[in-house]
């Protein structure tokens, strides 16, 4: 592993655990509905990032972003599963996308997400649910969820080399994993409201 990866895993281990917490599919996947209101989070969270995300010019890092965007997936299950979905509010708090660098940390945590997505994809069939009745999302790219992750990583390893760079995918990551948590509680404390 380069030290670019091995630095991003052991800068966000404590981060990483936490929202494997919040994840935690024997609660947030015990029902159907319990299973949607996640899927609805997770839009969420994702649309308004890899919306900004897409603002990037990702040849330089030779990474086909568009192939890599999740709020699509997202979008058709929520369709499938029948979850209407608010009208998206303007960004209130813009992103902090300085460089490639520290937005290339903010995907490790999206493509890192999409690898463990796996776990979850096989635990979803407990709920009879799968990629082509609602479990898009977590069944990521498929057979090719593997290739598609060490691809990410030998394109980003290529890229970041200075100590410099890396310190800035670092910050990416860890905001990255800031801002999924603060999203998961904002949503959590919305669902609970009259």
């Amino acid at each position: 592993m380069s030290s670019l990866f091995a630095l991003l895993r052991s800068s966000t281990e404590q981060q990483h655990r936490e929202i494997e917490g919040l994840i935690d599919p024997m609660k947030n996947f015990s029902s159907l509905e319990t299973y949607k209101a996640h899927v609805l989070k997770s839009w969420t969270f994702y649309r308004p990032l890899e919306a900004e995300l897409a603002h990037l010019d990702w040849t330089a890092v030779g990474i086909d972003f568009a192939s890599r965007r999740k709020t699509p997936l997202l979008e058709e299950d929520l369709r499938i599963l029948g979850v209407a979905r608010p009208l998206p509010e303007e960004n209130k708090q813009p992103l902090d996308w300085t460089n490639l660098d520290y937005a290339l940390g903010c995907l490790y945590v999206l493509e890192g997400a999409t690898l463990g997505g796996q776990m979850i994809s096989r635990h979803l069939a407990t709920l009879e649910i799968g990629p082509t009745n609602g479990g898009l999302f977590f069944n990521g790219y498929g057979a090719k969820t593997g290739e598609m992750w060490k691809s990410f990583q030998a394109s980003a390893t290529a890229y970041c080399v200075t100590d410099d760079q890396i310190g800035e995918a670092v910050s990416g990551a860890k905001s990255t994993f800031g801002r999924f948590r603060e999203s998961m509680h904002q949503q959590e404390a919305i669902s609970r409201e009259p």
